[in-house]
């Protein structure tokens, strides 16, 4: 899987989830169901990255993504 598809395939699972901006989220509660749909862990981390680069998401220490925009 590219890149794109991890990107495109981590939003949605964070859609899924019905996460809200201000919750954390363990980094671990989202690999294994990416992971499960063939995507790499560097195309999962690459994905997390590029969307805390357009300021969706923030990476706090301690394996936690935190929502910064609600999705749509």
């Amino acid at each position: 899987m590219t890149d794109i598809d991890a990107r495109s395939a981590l939003l949605t699972l964070l859609k899924e989830m019905k996460l809200e901006p201000g919750v954390s989220l363990s980094l671990y509660e989202i690999g294994p169901p990416l992971v499960g749909q063939g995507i790499t862990q560097d195309a999962i981390v690459n994905a997390l990255y590029d969307i805390k680069d357009e300021g969706v998401i923030d990476l706090p220490s301690g394996n936690r993504l935190v929502l910064l925009k609600q999705l749509t």
